[in-house]
């Protein structure tokens, strides 16, 4: 793996959904570029577009848990879904990053002192190591808030094209 800096990634289900929905090949690019992506078996249950086989093909790792950490996800904090817990849990106990666009989730994983990454941010590195370009990451960007408007607005688009300009211009 040519990684940039070798970190272990997490995608909240949401994430995943919005990559495959886009452009599920940008994800084969993060898991080796960017992060080795672990998907734990039981979250995918959440995201219909993605079994076993697809991740394998893919380049995503599906990890799974220990028993205790998923019945501890079943003990829910409030705001979080089984499954987002889970993530914030897989992340704190395996030193992954997390990555996700769910608010809640990103004040859990700051009060854990979890990494995290907003989902569109994987392509930042991606363009920052020349591995895709602006224009690929607006196209995907742009297909992802066609899929998920009311999460991934014009606003957030637009921001994510001003970082990836300065990353593209960023030396490698």
């Amino acid at each position: 793996m040519s990684s940039v800096d070798n970190r272990l990634l997490i995608l909240d289900a949401n994430v995943l959904i919005d990559y495959c929905a886009a452009d599920r090949w940008v994800l084969t690019l993060i898991s080796q570029h960017v992060g080795r992506i672990n998907v734990p078996a039981a979250l995918l249950d959440e995201v219909e577009d993605l079994d076993e086989s697809e991740c394998d093909r893919l380049s995503i790792q599906v990890v799974e848990l220990p028993l205790e950490l998923l019945e501890n996800a079943g003990k829910r904090r409030p705001g979080l879904s089984y499954y987002d817990h889970l993530c914030l849990l897989a992340a704190k106990e395996g030193g992954w990053t997390c990555v996700t666009n769910d608010g809640r989730l990103r004040r859990e994983c700051a009060a854990e002192t979890v990494p995290v990454l907003w989902g569109l941010e994987p392509m930042l590195d991606l363009i920052a190591g020349g591995q895709m370009t602006v224009a690929q990451a607006q196209e995907v960007a742009e297909r992802i808030h066609e899929s998920n408007p009311l999460f991934i607005t014009k606003g957030i688009v637009g921001r994510f094209l001003t970082r990836a300009r300065t990353a593209a211009r960023r030396p490698r």
